[in-house]
């Protein structure tokens, strides 16, 4: 989903609101929040203007006019589904946190490697085992697949025109991302050496 410029509400302050708010904000929303009390991860982010607006205070119905998404990220069920009710009386996205029956879009777990994005849901079901998974790709996926990408990037035109076919695209590609001397040189940050060796790997000579 698109939400560069689209108004979001987030209603709550504590750490699972502040980690939705993180998210939507990191994917270019504007987002208002509604909160009397918030974390001070929260308090931090508003330091930094990263919202359009806080109210600190309870949330009201009024609060939803011209938001395109809300977040119902309180430790109060019963305000949750009051911000739920309010919302699809007006058509507004709703994500209730660990209430997905109630919810019109779910937002998963987010693992970031520049940009390579990984989503993890489990549907509601456990936000623990969400965490845990995160956890461990975070692990497992190393930062250099963010400058692999942009390598790849770089090189997509001049690649697509040195192998037209689709499939002859692809083995190049993969017969470079399994060249341990390739990783080796993004890993310690030669990304020109690595670009080069790229060109090289790939016979890229002539391609423009």
């Amino acid at each position: 989903m698109d939400l560069v410029g689209r108004p979001c509400l987030i209603v709550g302050g504590g750490t699972i609101a502040e980690g939705r708010a993180r998210m939507l904000t990191t994917y270019g929303a504007h987002v208002t929040l509604v909160a009397p009390d918030i974390s001070p991860g929260i308090a931090q982010m508003r330091t930094e203007q990263r919202f359009v607006a806080h109210h600190e205070r309870g949330f009201r119905a009024d609060d939803l006019d011209g938001m395109f998404l809300v977040v119902a990220a309180t430790n109060l069920r019963a305000v949750n589904a009051q911000v739920a009710d309010a919302a699809r009386a007006r058509g507004v996205l709703t994500n209730v946190v660990d209430d997905p029956e109630s919810c019109d879009v779910q937002i998963p777990a987010i693992v970031r490697r520049g940009d390579l994005t990984v989503a993890i849901s489990t549907g509601g079901a456990s936000p623990v085992v969400t965490a845990q998974i995160r956890r461990e790709l975070e692990a497992a996926l190393r930062p250099e697949w963010a400058d692999v990408l942009d390598l790849l990037r770089g090189l997509r035109e001049r690649t697509k025109q040195r192998y037209p076919e689709s499939r002859a695209r692809a083995e190049a590609i993969r017969a470079l991302l399994a060249d341990a001397h390739l990783m080796e040189l993004v890993r310690v940050r030669d990304l020109d050496g690595a670009t080069a060796y790229a060109c090289t790997a790939l016979d890229l000579e002539g391609a423009v």
